[in-house]
């Protein structure tokens, strides 16, 4: 997040992420069901832990909800985390919660260093209202899919698939369809002369 606006953004997206509601994953009204299993839980709390020992605040969520919807489901809270910077574990690895982590910074090139600074490129978001800055950030960001002013938008006609150590290959498309392919490149020389492409003995 620019820093110019950090605090107004982080406000906004508290207030947001405080009106998801928890349920049944099968209930129309819920936003947000619980998590697949108690050790995929306590992973996520492992992360709160950490969070607080690199120094960042929790400021919204970090643990299990007072009163869950059902006794029995692995629910936690929707969680919002700031003071995070880019040498941290939190900012590096995949949490696969939900938990939102907020970094600062106060250049164009800063923010696309420290975005393509992962292991991981399967997707990004940019949003900005200068839409030449949103095209020459998405295009310079290490990522299968990247969206401008919008996330998690999908097409059966668009590839998906991500760089680095997100995935392999692609699914959907054109391309999608030509990963259950095997190509062949077959050359036939109707001279029968050598062509001398990598230079005559």
């Amino acid at each position: 997040m620019e820093s110019s606006i950090h605090d107004k953004f982080v406000a906004a997206l508290k207030d947001r992420i405080s009106r998801i509601k928890l349920g049944d994953a099968f209930d129309p009204e819920t936003e947000m069901g619980p998590l697949i299993s108690e050790e995929h839980r306590s992973k996520v709390e492992s992360y709160m832990k950490l969070a607080r020992e690199e120094g960042a605040e929790i400021v919204l969520g970090g643990g299990r909800p007072d009163n869950p919807p059902h006794k029995d489901g692995f629910y936690f809270q929707p969680t919002l985390i700031t003071g995070v910077n880019n040498s941290m574990r939190l900012a590096k690895e995949e949490i696969f919660g939900p938990v939102i982590t907020v970094e600062s910074f106060d250049t164009e090139e800063q923010a696309v260093e420290w975005a393509n600074d992962t292991i991981y490129g399967l997707s990004a978001g940019v949003w900005s209202a200068d839409q030449s800055r949103a095209e020459r950030v998405a295009a310079a960001l290490r990522a299968g899919s990247v969206w401008i002013n919008d996330f998690n938008v999908y097409f059966v006609q668009a590839p998906w698939g991500g760089y680095k150590q997100s995935g392999s290959g692609r699914e959907l498309g054109k391309v999608g369809l030509e990963e259950y392919t095997e190509l062949k490149h077959i050359y036939q020389n109707h001279a029968n002369q050598p062509i001398g492409w990598f230079g005559k003995k």
